[in-house]
């Protein structure tokens, strides 16, 4: 595995403001400083698309996140951060999520689903220097993720992307209105050779 792999200042600044909206100034320098990322305190990443932060340190920022509330407290911390992440991005920083100039409200449905998991597998492989391919079957979709951060995490004995799932979650939302139950089925951190997340077709029933 490569020592550094860089990713756009804008993708690791917009997942500390999600991390700082949900855990507070505090909370977000307790993370800043447990992750071995004492330089973005009061500093973060610029709001631009240079190659100036690393996949390391947003896997720093999840695993202290994770560490700070243990395994089990850290999944639904992890999730709202994630769906918050989707809203800064979506805001500030649509280009990295493949969103700019979005206007997909009068096609059907599942054609938005397609389509808005497509742009951003696109950007994820384009702006991020993430590959990230869309697969489709009669029941779901599979965003399949070829370098994640979680491959500079400890291994873990589950899936643990979760910032990724409630990006994913957040996406959808926003999209068709509902809530689908994403679900990360394979994780590089668990020795898989990609991170798949499974985001099914049909909303779940609340």
């Amino acid at each position: 595995m490569p020592e550094k792999r860089p990713m756009p200042n804008a993708a690791l600044r917009v997942l500390l403001e999600a991390i700082e909206d949900v855990m507070g100034e505090n909370g977000t320098k307790a993370v800043l400083n447990a992750g071995g990322l004492k330089n973005y305190i009061d500093n973060y990443p610029p709001k631009n698309l240079d190659m100036g932060a690393t996949f390391e340190e947003y896997g720093s920022a999840q695993q202290a996140v994770e560490d700070f509330y243990g395994p089990r407290g850290a999944r639904a911390m992890l999730l709202r951060i994630g769906r918050a992440t989707f809203q800064f991005g979506l805001r500030d920083q649509p280009a990295i999520l493949g969103l700019a100039g979005v206007a997909l409200k009068a096609l059907p449905e599942k054609t938005r689903m397609k389509l808005i998991l497509e742009r951003m597998a696109k950007a994820a492989l384009e702006r991020v220097n993430q590959p990230t391919t869309l697969r489709e079957e009669d029941d779901a979709f599979y965003f399949i993720v070829d370098e994640c951060p979680c491959g500079w995490r400890p291994a873990h004995d589950k899936p643990c992307c979760y910032v990724t799932v409630g990006v994913l979650m957040e996406a959808m939302a926003w999209i068709t209105g509902k809530l689908h139950k994403v679900e990360e089925v394979a994780c590089i951190s668990n020795g898989a050779s990609n991170c798949v997340y499974r985001i099914p077709k049909e909303a779940t029933e609340e």
